[in-house]
């Protein structure tokens, strides 16, 4: 029920507010119930707008990017979800050596970008879907195409992040304050508004190439067809396999819970082959981290945010 209070924030914030919206629209599963108020800041004052209305009505907030490291549960989101997608708040700018990108850009479209500015070194991330943002929080990487001992992640080419607090105090990170990790950024509590990057100098056919050949990469051993959030679980710290491996070892590939699918391309991916619930994958999860515990003694970790 959307009460007196939760319609006040309407007034106040320039950008888009919605009620009750479903979260299925904005995952890359395509599932989640709805978020109480949805909220989109029509530029960094819409926001800190926001975030002190929220304040002000002990309202919990949850930041989404593009939704798509994420999992949504059927019941949906209480608070207020901020989705820092309005057009003012995906700017990007370049200089010699150095490019900034708003976390709502998308990825693809700042990789492609930096190339037509003769930008390169973020090629390895071609085809991880989501934001610049989103990327950053997760320090998402990826092994060389041809060199699979060699693992990038985009954590080591960002030089400076701008963020605020969530009492909407403005806070400026540099390299010293960084410590990103494995699938990780060690930077929660705060809401970037602006990160930049140090890349280096090289010709627009050079990186594209370079793009191209991770691409073809990706495209040949990930389910990209079907509704998914990418890999599920963190690779294990010991043992030298892959979750995927364990997964696929365990037999489950092809796993079905109602609509949910283990993949039968990339074990450690889940699918909405069609009308699955959240209730579905965190089930199937659940099956897959049983049997891998069961018969390999691992303990696998979500890589997805579970809300």
């Amino acid at each position: 029920m959307i009460t007196e209070s939760l319609l006040d924030i309407k007034r106040y914030i320039k950008g888009k507010v919605l009620y009750g919206e479903p979260m299925a629209k904005h995952t890359s599963f395509r599932v989640g119930g709805p978020a109480e108020v949805w909220a989109e800041p029509d530029d960094i004052d819409d926001l800190e707008t926001c975030i002190s209305l929220a304040k002000d009505k002990n309202m919990p907030i949850f930041v989404v990017g593009g939704g798509t490291n994420l999992l949504v549960r059927d019941e949906g989101i209480k608070g207020v979800v901020i989705s820092m997608t309005s057009p003012k708040m995906k700017k990007m700018y370049y200089g010699d050596v150095k490019a900034a990108a708003a976390p709502a850009v998308r990825l693809g479209d700042f990789i492609r970008s930096c190339a037509d500015n003769d930008l390169g070194g973020l090629e390895f991330l071609a085809g991880v879907p989501g934001t610049v943002g989103g990327a950053v929080a997760m320090n998402a990487g990826a092994r060389h195409y041809g060199k699979k001992d060699i693992w990038q992640s985009i954590g080591d080419f960002v030089c400076e992040i701008k963020a605020i607090d969530y009492d909407g105090n403005a806070r400026i990170f540099t390299r010293k304050d960084f410590n990103f990790g494995y699938k990780t950024s060690g930077l929660k509590g705060f809401i970037a508004t602006e990160i930049i990057f140090l890349l280096t100098k090289n010709d627009k056919a050079n990186i594209l190439s370079e793009y191209n050949k991770y691409l073809k990469t990706k495209k040949a051993t990930q389910d990209l067809s079907l509704p998914s959030a990418g890999c599920v679980f963190k690779n294990p710290a010991i043992g030298g396999k892959s979750a995927g491996e364990l997964i696929d070892k365990c037999g489950l590939k092809g796993r079905r819970v109602g609509g949910a699918v283990v993949s039968r391309k990339h074990a450690n991916f889940i699918v909405n082959a069609g009308g699955a619930a959240s209730s579905d994958i965190l089930n199937l999860i659940d099956i897959v981290k049983k049997e891998v515990r069961n018969q390999f003694s691992v303990e696998l970790e979500l890589e997805i945010e579970i809300v």
